[in-house]
């Protein structure tokens, strides 16, 4: 059968059953992915299918306890805000649902569109915002007596954006709307891929178009899963991850590109399935490259989408410990995809990026973006490693898939990557403090936003190679080399734990959530340290006095983000235990 996956995102198609690839698949000029036949293995998008069948499961489970544990107390307080129950809105973005009746933009009155809109905006690029913010947020911001503009936007991207906003709104009138824009976004996110041109009054241009329901679809889905991981509900975060996943490699933005990649048709048509609409129509020049210049754009909307997809996923893989939904490593999932803010030509055509990267060939991908995948690529790449060993380690076979010297190679090999890709990462003090302005795409590029996001790449690449010199160490049969290692790792952690003083934390809501994670590891070095040095007994070591003042910073940034974090305030207790 010559499929995409789903019937939501391209129609089913008779398959002749050639091999390798149908007639149909052979023909088609880029709208179908590879053909994948029962009886030759489980595919990628089965796989993906099973995983998000069986995270549904675990979530049902969990709203199913939840709600016995309620009924079982003697007194119940019912939430005036929530509507439903979470278990009835979580539900298969395949299935074929009808779309529910959700509440537009322009239901939400305008003064408050407005203060959700402010509270989100300062965020949005540290959230994995990709699409083009100035527009959406002036679209959602038009009144209804300025037409119906609003619903040009998918609600169900609206309402998550609606959500995070009452989320990090530190206005009490705001903040207590949370429960009821968590209900809507939930029932609208799961039926995203059902709303049609039909569904949306008033829709024209570039809205009724599939291509753009499936980047929305995909970006609703990633600030879905960002709200879920800073609230602490990582199961939800990894089904909304996984769903992404899936409408990334069913849309075969894996290979925009690619070198691979024979068409008589644009990259843009072939990646999304997209009708030339252009053919047999006579543009004129100023019409021609308004094409063109929107077809750059879906390009590069689609290339950052891909990269904020599998780095969401690659951090929360390595940190979590599960298997990686999006194993790139595997040649059938081979990246081809060239790193986000690239400058390319329409002739560039490009393969094996990640596999290249890993291989210390120099590229000139430093965008924000870009730095921020390698990072955490490098850090699942670490993960999996330590991973690898641990299953050597506890098999009896006597031939392991890992050689003693392919172990040490591969640690090698990554301890110079991260080292140089350390030293060549921008200082967050080379970031100078912006004006304020009112512009929607200043506000979200903030100096205090790169700040931060510069903060967490270093802080991805140093928990990386802390967990290399952690995994050299335990390994390692000369004490001079343990002591050694162990004086690197100690010195990437307080040097990690120094940089949260360059970043102005006051009235800040939000840091990437993954930082719950990785500053107990930097603390839990630090407080080791600590402890060794005293127990040394003699004159008082002066790294003392450093590190504990290092290991307090890490405390003070968690203390000042856990009232806006349940992931972080829950992570602050263990710190705090440690000390």
């Amino acid at each position: 059968m010559a499929y995409l996956g789903h019937s939501q995102l391209i129609p089913y198609q008779k398959c002749d059953g050639a091999l390798p690839k149908c007639s149909n698949c052979e023909r088609s000029t880029g709208r179908f992915s590879d053909c994948e036949y029962s009886g030759q293995g489980r595919s990628e998008m089965e796989h993906l299918e099973r995983q998000i069948a069986e995270l549904e499961s675990r979530i049902r489970e969990r709203e199913t306890s939840t709600a016995t544990e309620r009924k079982s107390v003697s007194v119940f307080l019912h939430d005036p805000y929530l509507r439903t129950s979470i278990a009835t809105q979580v539900q298969s973005v395949w299935a074929p649902q009808r779309a529910p009746s959700v509440c537009r933009s322009a239901e939400v009155p305008l003064q408050l569109r407005q203060s959700l809109l402010s509270a989100f905006i300062p965020y949005a690029n540290e959230l994995g915002f990709f699409l083009d913010l100035t527009e959406i947020c002036n679209t959602i911001m038009t009144t209804p007596s300025q037409g119906t503009g609003a619903s040009l936007v998918n609600p169900a991207l609206i309402h998550v954006m609606f959500l995070l906003g009452s989320h990090l709104s530190t206005t009490p009138q705001v903040t207590v709307l949370e429960p009821r824009f968590l209900s809507i976004a939930q029932e609208s996110v799961s039926h995203i891929l059902s709303f049609t041109a039909s569904t949306m009054s008033g829709t024209s241009g570039a809205s009724s178009h599939p291509h753009w329901i499936v980047l929305e679809a995909i970006q609703s889905h990633v600030l879905l899963a960002q709200y879920y991981f800073l609230t602490g509900r990582k199961v939800e975060g990894k089904y909304s991850v996984t769903i992404a996943i899936a409408l990334v490699l069913g849309t075969r933005m894996h290979r925009i590109r690619s070198k691979e990649v024979i068409s008589r048709q644009d990259q843009t048509q072939m990646t999304l399935g997209r009708e030339n609409r252009t053919s047999g129509v006579f543009l004129s020049g100023s019409e021609a490259l308004q094409t063109q210049l929107q077809e750059e754009k879906e390009v590069t909307q689609c290339i950052n989408a891909f990269w904020t997809v599998l780095a969401l996923n690659s951090r929360w893989a390595a940190v979590e410990g599960y298997g990686s939904s999006f194993p790139y490593w595997k040649p059938a999932m081979r990246i081809d995809t060239p790193w986000p803010w690239m400058n390319l030509t329409p002739a560039i055509r490009n393969s094996f990026t990640i596999q290249r990267f890993l291989a210390s060939h120099q590229d000139n991908a430093h965008s924000t973006l870009a730095l921020y995948a390698k990072a955490c690529i490098l850090l699942e790449q670490v993960f999996e490693l330590a991973n690898r060993y641990k299953r050597n380690q506890s098999s009896p076979d006597p031939h392991p898939t890992l050689s003693t010297p392919d172990f040490l190679s591969v640690l090698n090999n990554l301890m110079k990557l991260i080292t140089r890709f350390i030293s060549q990462l921008p200082s967050i003090s080379s970031i100078q403090d912006s004006p304020l302005s009112n512009s929607i795409s200043a506000q979200a590029s903030n100096s205090g936003s790169k700040k931060r996001e510069l903060l967490v790449i270093h802080t991805l690449a140093r928990v990386a190679i802390i967990q290399l010199y952690t995994l050299f160490e335990n390994t390692s049969f000369s004490s001079d080399e343990r002591a050694r290692t162990n004086e690197l790792k100690v010195e990437a952690a307080n040097e990690s734990a120094k940089m949260i003083g360059l970043v102005d934390g006051r009235g800040v809501t939000f840091i990437d959530s993954i930082m719950a994670i990785l500053w107990p590891t930097i603390a839990h070095v630090l407080i080791t340290e600590f402890c060794r040095l005293r127990e040394m007994g003699g004159r008082p070591d002066p790294r003392l006095a450093d590190y504990h003042k290092s290991f307090d910073l890490i405390v003070q940034a968690m203390s000042g983000l856990a009232s806006s974090s349940p992931l972080m305030s829950e992570q602050l207790k263990k710190v705090q235990g440690l000390s």
